[in-house]
């Protein structure tokens, strides 16, 4: 029985990867933005803010270490 529950899922896989084939050879879809359309935040504005983060974060930290080591 599991013998042919693989053979049904080779075979199937195999069948939804032609049908793609198929579809994509016949079909291009591109992903593109719309015109005029805000997302909002860029990839650009959320790197800075986690840098600001780390920066805010490693200060606190080395603030605990001076108080913890004495202040030297």
């Amino acid at each position: 029985m599991l013998v042919l529950v693989v053979a049904v899922a080779i075979v199937g896989s195999l069948a939804i990867e032609h049908v793609i084939h198929l579809f994509s050879s016949n079909y291009e879809i591109e992903w593109t933005r719309r015109a005029g359309k805000d997302d909002g935040i860029s990839a650009q504005e959320i790197i800075n803010a986690m840098r600001k983060t780390h920066r805010e974060s490693e200060r606190q930290m080395n603030e605990a270490f001076k108080v913890a080591s004495g202040g030297r």
